[in-house]
């Protein structure tokens, strides 16, 4: 297919759109094909309310009961209602700043009505899409303003229709008859377009497998780089015990043991490749720190990336007690003099502790004698970026961490690359949270909670997934609403954090509540990661029934790090069967690992995996839909086809396709 095509040439898309779909990374009929939908409207058949769950989307077709009317609020925005029925129930229909709808619907005319059901304080859905009759799957894509879905839709038919006889299979048909895929030119519409919901599942296995084992021969293949390159042998004898008598705690049995293995490899010739796995609070950065004092004790310099600025600082402030003048940071706040300076003194290895974020992997921070990279929270790291951050040393040992459990079936398919070590013990002392799920109507009663105990001196968390509040999501709290509700009616200082501010400014905000000068946090999910405040022992968190399992089981981890009683509620309205089993394991339990293996089960590995920006983590966002057996038979054929690249001719093309879509972020990985 040729990439080089631009979609200017598509009917309906100009300069303008054009430019607005390259900030969605499209600039090619290629990209375009292969911006998959996001989700899709079952628009196949009309369905009534009563068979609806409360949050469902569905289509309704529905009558008008009367002509439409507008209402005009306060601050000027536009409200048009209209009250229908399905022929068995009344249902109001509500249209937010589409003033249009006025003229468009009449009373007494039937209408296809495609949204989102509410059964709260009465039955409607609001700014629904509306239909003559049912269109079948019509699919739905992250778009930007400007970029209408009627457009994309359009502009994704074109190129299908232009470029389709161009999609080259790069399968062997062995491979596709052995794991029942359709060809990929049959998957490339299906998933655009499926005529029926068994084609859009076939099509998605097929684009799941190639994405997944392009990944698995690329991982390998880097695995096998790594090994002929050879290692650095550590001397490591006596180093933990000097660890031991810096740190103000006693290690647990299982950091201890996580420590020999870490030793082990570090003392060996071959390159270390090791993931550590731990609870939160389990004291995986001992761990980290312990191969930075080996590293540091043998002349050499070691890394530890992290995701956010927020968990590099912290990293820096307790390598500094350990390290001293040897430690610094790394972050993309930093000045232009700043930078300057540090990037120097790293290049001459006056700086032998280095903690930063995704800055770290900039060209132009280069290192005397690398001999170590960590990177925290390995989920927001991927291959590609191991890899590059790798290539800034002489095969330097490699230790990731993760605080995500994952269970160990899935680790060694995600992470074939790496040994696991598993620290499964927190430190004594740690009082389990009591995590209770609290409904809308005793949310004031929580408050008041949270009130008495900011006022005895503790801290607490409020975490909601929106920044601002939304039309189309009207009943998910934000985080801009509840700061100014909370700093109304809390006689305690309130403070606001989320990702749209400055880095300095959020690094103030978090320093305020750190030093206890800010009783309660209103934050986004920005805080899920590595926080660490002691004097925090309350975290609420708003619409918990959007969340997932891992991730809720983050945020309460940011508590209970002290010795006070500690407390997780989980706010929302439930309605659905799934969201009330995730509430209902998190009040029964506080065991990740069996967390994480019921949400293998309810939700697949996709919530393991994460998502990719364009450019960065290797793993596509079509991995959310991933099942466990498409992962497992991709890893097995790409073990196949590594094993027999230097003598297949066949095995050795598909290796060099998949290479081609990963292997360009991985300059280290070359044939033998």
């Amino acid at each position: 297919m040729n990439e080089e095509i631009s979609i200017q040439s598509l009917r309906g898309i100009g300069k303008s759109r054009a430019d607005a779909l390259g900030r969605l990374g499209i600039a090619s009929l290629f990209d375009l094909i292969r911006y998959l939908p996001s989700d899709y409207m079952d628009c196949t058949r009309g369905r009534t309310v009563a068979e609806t769950e409360d949050g469902e989307a569905a289509l309704f077709y529905v009558t008008l009961l009367d002509a439409p009317k507008m209402f005009t609020s306060r601050n000027g925005a536009r409200t048009v209602s209209v009250q229908a029925t399905d022929g068995t129930q009344k249902l109001n229909v509500l249209f937010f700043n589409q003033s249009y709808m006025m003229a468009n619907l009449k009373s007494g005319v039937s209408y296809y009505f495609y949204g989102t059901l509410s059964k709260k304080r009465g039955v409607y859905i609001i700014n629904p899409k509306v239909f003559s009759e049912p269109t079948g799957i019509v699919p739905i894509y992250r778009t930007v303003k400007g970029i209408p879905q009627s457009v994309m839709r359009s502009a994704v038919r074109e190129a299908l229709d232009m470029r389709l006889n161009e999609t080259r299979e790069w399968l062997t048909d062995k491979i596709r008859d052995e794991f029942g895929l359709m060809p990929l030119a049959d998957a490339a519409v299906g998933v655009h377009f499926p005529r029926t919901f068994d084609e859009l599942a076939a099509a998605r296995k097929r684009l799941l497998f190639d994405e997944s084992f392009s990944y698995f021969i690329a991982l390998r293949c880097f695995l096998a780089e790594r090994r002929r390159a050879g290692g650095i042998s550590f001397k490591t004898t006596g180093v933990r015990e000097r660890l031991e008598t810096l740190l103000p705690f006693k290690l647990t049995r299982a950091q201890k043991r996580v420590m020999d293995d870490i030793a082990n490899d570090m003392a060996s010739q071959d390159p270390m490749n090791r993931l550590i796995q731990g609870d939160v609070g389990s004291g995986k950065t001992a761990a980290a720190v312990f191969a930075m004092l080996v590293a540091n004790e043998n002349g050499l310099q070691s890394v530890i990336m992290s995701p956010t600025e927020i968990l590099a600082r912290q990293h820096y402030e307790k390598l500094k007690a350990v390290f001293g003048d040897k430690a610094c940071l790394v972050t993309g706040g930093m000045s232009e003099k700043e930078r300057r300076g540090t990037y120097s003194a790293i290049a001459s290895g006056e700086y032998t502790v280095i903690s930063g974020t995704h800055a770290l992997l900039e060209d132009k921070v280069e290192f005397k004698r690398l001999g170590l990279v960590i990177s925290d929270e390995q989920h927001r790291f991927g291959v590609a970026q191991r890899a590059k951050m790798a290539k800034k040393g002489a095969s330097p040992d490699v230790l990731v961490m993760s605080a995500t459990p994952i269970p160990r079936t899935l680790s060694l398919i995600l992470y074939g690359d790496l040994d696991i070590s598993v620290i499964d013990e927190l430190p004594p002392g740690r009082k389990p949270i009591k995590t209770c799920y609290v409904s809308q109507a005793k949310r004031g009663g929580m408050y008041r909670f949270i009130r008495d105990r900011a006022l005895a001196g503790e801290q607490a968390y409020v975490i909601c997934p929106l920044i601002e509040s939304s039309e189309s999501l009207e009943h998910v709290s934000s985080a801009c609403d509840v700061y100014e509700e909370l700093s109304r009616k809390l006689d305690v200082t309130v403070g606001l954090l989320h990702g749209r501010m400055k880095s300095a400014e959020k690094e103030n905000v978090f320093e305020r509540f750190r030093r206890g000068e800010i009783s309660v946090l209103v934050s986004t999910t920005v805080i899920e990661v590595g926080v660490d405040v002691k004097n925090a022992s309350i975290m609420a968190i708003e619409s918990a029934d959007r969340l997932g399992l891992a991730q809720l089981h983050q945020l309460r981890g940011r508590v209970g790090r002290g010795d006070k009683e500690s407390y997780c509620f989980l706010l929302g309205d439930a309605t659905k069967r799934s969201a009330k089993e995730r509430m209902k394991l998190l009040t029964e339990t506080t065991d990740g690992f069996e967390i994480a293996k019921k949400d293998l089960e309810m939700r697949g590995p996709g919530e393991f995996i994460g998502k990719r920006q364009h450019g960065a983590n290797e793993l596509a966002e079509m991995f959310a839909g991933m099942d466990m057996r498409t992962l497992d038979a991709a890893n097995r054929a790409a073990a196949k086809t590594v094993k027999r690249m230097n003598d297949d001719a066949e095995a050795r093309r598909m290796a060099e396709h998949a290479l081609g879509i990963y292997g360009n972020a991985m300059e280290s990985i070359a044939f033998n």
